[in-house]
């Protein structure tokens, strides 16, 4: 008995294993197929008669025939960046001057995507689309004779986790051959034509920002530089705010920062490029709660207010905001100062 009990459990295992190798073994149904796609062909894309629609097979993610070679890879998956609680959900259109452009509460490679499906919802027709530079160009749009021809751009915002989206717009009339690659001005062309393509595509996305959190990631998109154009330096003489943007803009960012504060500008001199303030930092743990506040409490202020001057400095390609005052005004109320105007641009 025990022979044939030793028989009858060889033969189990046997047959087990073999088994086991018939399903996950290198020819088995269930064999590990996660390398497949390196060894995958390269076939034709497929053709759709004349007489059917194809908008369905369009590709949604196009790789780029030629990538900068300083552009980094990511063969892993990127670490995720530090929480940012500047982050402004939803989409905002600001104004500076003629100036018109998207901010939205997303990274450039949570935008690309979006930004393809308008083109795509729209049957918009691309003649460049770039997700490394974050630039997409439409081919000529309209009728001829009165045609038009718009780049898009996804650019980091002033926070991290905010992206800036810019429109650019130009006429068949403003272009000596259509043929030809378009020399893109700094301008567009026609204004009213971009504020309406700018519109459309805010509403667009509007209508879509609970996607963007837990929708498709470009990473090709996310390789663009993800510094923020705004961010504090810290230095053995205090903080201060460094703008990666022109002087005029600085200049209408931080009057607007101050103004979100809630603080009290008593002088603003533009062609000194300075602003004087009347500062009083109060520590959000020693605010008091909803009874305090009933009761009486907080009425006295922590500090009293004291004049600090901003002034707005061109320096290594970008405008750095520094705080300057007497020694009466410690490093600690500056630092909280620069950390509050921060905390308020949009």
């Amino acid at each position: 008995m025990k022979a044939l009990r030793a028989i009858l459990l060889s033969t189990a295992v046997s047959t087990v294993l073999a088994g086991c190798s018939y399903l996950t073994g290198d020819d088995g149904v269930f064999r590990d197929r996660q390398g497949d796609y390196l060894a995958s062909p390269v076939i034709p894309p497929m053709t759709i008669p004349d007489t059917f629609d194809s908008f369905t097979l369009d590709v949604l993610y196009v790789v780029p025939e030629n990538v900068p070679a300083d552009k980094p890879f990511f063969i892993d998956a990127p670490a995720p960046r530090a929480m940012d609680t500047n982050v402004r959900e939803g989409v905002v259109v600001q104004r500076f001057g003629d100036r018109r452009w998207i901010v939205i509460g997303a990274e450039p490679g949570q935008v690309w995507p979006r930004l393809r499906d308008y083109w795509s919802t729209n049957q918009t027709p691309l003649s460049l689309e770039d997700p490394v530079t974050a630039v997409m160009e439409t081919a000529w749009l309209g009728e001829a004779g009165s045609r038009n021809k718009y780049q898009v751009r996804i650019e980091p915002g002033l926070h991290a986790g905010n992206s800036e989206i810019y429109v650019l717009q130009v006429g068949e009339a403003f272009v000596a051959d259509t043929s030809a690659p378009v020399v893109w001005p700094e301008r567009s062309a026609d204004l009213d034509v971009e504020t309406r393509m700018l519109d459309d595509i805010s509403l667009y996305l509007a209508d879509r920002t609970d996607l963007y959190r837990a929708s498709s990631v470009s990473l090709l998109a996310g390789s663009i530089e993800a510094e923020s154009k705004a961010g504090i330096i810290r230095t053995a003489d205090g903080d201060t705010l460094q703008l990666r943007i022109d002087f005029d803009r600085a200049w209408s960012q931080v009057s607007q920062a101050l103004g979100n504060a809630d603080i009290e500008i008593t002088t603003n001199e533009r062609a000194a490029a300075l602003f004087t303030v009347n500062y009083a930092p109060v520590a959000e743990e020693d605010q008091p709660g909803f009874f305090g506040r009933l009761f009486g409490g907080g009425d006295d202020e922590d500090f009293e207010p004291v004049a600090i001057t901003l002034r707005l400095v061109n320096e290594e390609g970008a405008i750095r905001l520094i705080p300057e005052s007497d020694e009466s005004v410690s490093v600690e109320v500056r630092d909280a100062l620069i950390r509050a105007v921060h905390t308020n641009l949009i």
